[in-house]
């Protein structure tokens, strides 16, 4: 999904896309699972991600990790996926517009990628598309309260005083997973003493978000 902004902030436009989400997923698989819920930082992004929390309380999702702040790169959401805990993670929704600008008037998107970190396929896509021309209703844990996203912690919460846990949400460092992997495939000291030499020089443009 990629719109403009303010359309993403419609009365129940969100809700609505993400429950078509949550619908087009084995609900067997979804229920108990554990998913990454994180952005680039745009406009939006961290009110967006309380919301989703929300619908996947609502939807028996057992557990959402999140990157400190809310961030986590789309890259480094997949190495969550693919990384955290041997791969636990049934998939990520990544609330990201790629290169468009972010701001109240520019553009907001959201992305879900599955297990193996990768995009979803053009079969999930379309039935989460079909999906959202025909909801009538999104399931929601309104009383669950907002989350403080400045600092790893774990966040358990409970139907009631003394009882069972239902939903858990991590607050993750938003770089370990990634930089372990990206240490398994690049040589960082190499590249230290390369970006310390005199004849070498480099611009990085993150294009509107972390990267």
């Amino acid at each position: 999904l990629r719109k403009k902004t303010k359309v993403v902030q419609q009365p129940n436009y969100l809700e609505n896309f993400v429950q078509s989400l949550f619908d087009s997923l084995p609900a067997e698989e979804l229920t108990g699972a554990t998913l990454v819920v994180s952005g680039d930082g745009r406009y939006h992004n961290a009110q967006a991600i309380q919301t989703i929390c929300k619908l996947a309380a609502g939807n028996g999702v057992a557990r959402v990790w999140i990157g400190v702040g809310g961030l986590l790169s789309t890259p480094a959401a997949s190495a969550v996926i693919r990384e955290r805990e041997g791969g636990t993670a049934y998939g990520g929704i990544i609330l990201t517009a790629s290169h468009n600008p972010g701001g109240p008037d520019e553009d907001f998107g959201i992305k879900y990628n599955v297990q193996n970190g990768g995009p979803a396929l053009e079969s999930l896509t379309d039935a989460i598309f079909t999906r959202t021309s025909q909801i009538s209703e999104y399931k929601s844990c309104a009383a669950l309260p907002e989350i403080d996203l400045r600092q790893p912690a774990r966040h358990v919460f409970m139907s009631e005083a003394g009882g069972a846990p239902f939903f858990e949400v991590e607050v993750i460092d938003n770089t370990e997973d990634y930089l372990a992997l990206l240490r398994q495939a690049f040589d960082f000291p190499k590249l230290a003493a390369l970006l310390q030499r005199s004849d070498m020089s480099l611009t990085f443009d993150g294009m509107h978000g972390v990267a």
